[in-house]
């Protein structure tokens, strides 16, 4: 995701996440920080750890592994 790309709205979030590729899925789960640890995570705020469970749920449904 490049810096200038905006989120969609929060009703849609879910939505969007499945219409991503694997490969785009699986750069968005970095960007949400997924495969670290959730105390590193804890500094941000509500939306985004609304965000990092969808990301990660939408990877789960997928069957995609952690190190993708």
């Amino acid at each position: 995701m490049t810096p200038e790309e905006i989120a969609p709205p929060q009703e849609s979030w879910e939505q969007h996440l499945k219409a991503l590729g694997d490969r785009e899925l699986a750069e968005l789960a970095k960007d949400y920080n997924w495969l670290d640890e959730e105390a590193r995570a804890q500094d941000q705020g509500k939306e985004y750890h609304r965000r990092r469970e969808a990301v990660i749920a939408e990877c789960r449904r997928r069957g995609m592994k952690r190190d993708a």
